[in-house]
């Protein structure tokens, strides 16, 4: 708990309220704001000095990349640097040469960010989408994905972790499937990175997009998109710019001919923002070296737990996340209330920062490892207190 603690106080934004909505965005510590912060004064005083700031730029971004590298398992420059988990998927949807009539699966439970995207393939490049409606265990997605495949499905869009469930896909044995029949597969790991600990060698997908500012705890405007390095070739390229060429002078000539970046990194079409890199890079150095990606991992499933078993024992409430197949997000409905909105206007008077899915009709508590029980009781104290649930949990530790 020493250790927990420790951290803990790295953190401001969650020591006077209760911070339970990282699945949205994650709260920054202390030390990243303190680096942008002075990388801006720098700026300021000293001027962006064309070479020097570049040199700075491409510097960072190596170890943004080598921190990823460690933390996803697979080597540094299978990695391009985005502004989001949508940017990254639309790096792989435009750039996969799709023709008319291919199809592409999605799944039921997908975000925005991978649907729109899909949608305009069909609008704009004449692709097939086809729907899997998913299921609560491994047989039944399998069974769900198998049944729209055909001949011309050419990639499977699916999420590490479901947005508005919870659920813990299974993207390992989902990938196998896919790779079986030819298919290849671009993972949302939006709420994933950072909360599971994932091999993508071993899962072996062939793209997974993420973002830097959900449970990373890094500034908005940052992500990252890895590519599987026999594929880093497949993929076209719909933006490109001095950034997506190799480091040398002169990377083009006036004929035509360029050479693109090695690896992921030819995807990556603006080099700016030195400040947002620093802090991303700054989260990423506090995340690996002094909390440790095993220690979070563990630590966000122990306050989930926490979470789950309190709500388990109101009998107003429904859990709606499979507890098995849960990461960082937990779903509940309250039986007779609708209006989440509503709902969560009551967590909100109390302090406490909890995420209303409309679409779904639930609340989603999304703890991180800077959270502690006392945050997860002042949580349920709500469901007792404001909306006079019956039967109480009685947590180890708490007031009477």
């Amino acid at each position: 708990m020493a250790h927990a603690d420790t951290l803990r106080r790295l953190f401001p934004a969650v020591q006077d309220q209760v911070y339970l909505n990282t699945g949205s965005y994650g709260a920054l510590p202390t030390t990243t704001a303190s680096v942008m912060t002075s990388t801006l004064e720098a700026l300021l005083t000293n001027g962006r000095l064309h070479h020097s700031y570049l040199d700075s730029i491409r510097e960072v971004q190596e170890s943004i990349r080598e921190l990823l590298g460690s933390l996803l398992h697979v080597p540094p420059d299978s990695i391009a640097l985005t502004e989001s988990t949508g940017h990254g998927l639309n790096i792989v949807l435009w750039g996969i040469p799709f023709q008319p009539g291919d199809e592409v699966i999605v799944t039921d439970v997908e975000h925005e960010a991978a649907l729109l995207p899909v949608f305009v393939q069909r609008e704009r490049r004449s692709v097939s989408v086809r729907l899997a409606r998913g299921g609560r265990t491994t047989e039944e997605w399998l069974a769900s994905v198998e049944r729209v495949m055909s001949a011309r499905t050419r990639l499977l869009v699916v999420s590490h972790v479901a947005h508005g469930t919870g659920q813990r896909l299974p993207i390992e044995a989902l990938t196998k499937l896919a790779h079986d029949r030819g298919v290849l597969v671009m993972v949302d790991g939006a709420q994933g990175a950072g909360v599971d600990l994932v091999d993508l060698e071993a899962v072996d997908c062939d793209f997974y997009a993420f973002p830097g500012y959900k449970w990373l705890c890094g500034p908005d405007g940052t992500g990252a998109l890895y590519i599987r390095p026999e594929l880093h070739s497949l993929l076209l390229q719909t933006f490109i710019s001095g950034a997506s060429l190799v480091s040398h002078d002169p990377a083009y000539t006036l004929s035509g001919t360029y050479l693109t970046a090695p690896g992921a990194a030819r995807h990556e079409h603006a080099r700016t923002d030195l400040v947002k890199w620093r802090g991303l890079l700054e989260s990423l150095k506090l995340l690996h070296v002094q909390a440790g990606f095993d220690f979070m991992s563990a630590r966000i499933r122990g306050l989930t737990a926490e979470v789950y078993d309190g709500l388990l024992e109101y009998s107003g409430v429904e859990v709606t996340t499979p507890r098995e197949a849960r990461a960082g997000l937990i779903h509940f409905r309250v039986r007779g209330q609708r209006d989440v909105t509503a709902l969560k206007k009551l967590f909100t008077r109390r302090n406490i920062d909890v995420k209303a899915c409309v679409d779904t009709a639930t609340l989603r508590v999304s703890p991180s490892f800077y959270n502690n029980s006392e945050d997860i009781r002042r949580f349920l104290n709500v469901l007792e207190e404001d909306l006079q649930l019956a039967n109480p949990p009685k947590l180890e530790g708490a007031s009477p």
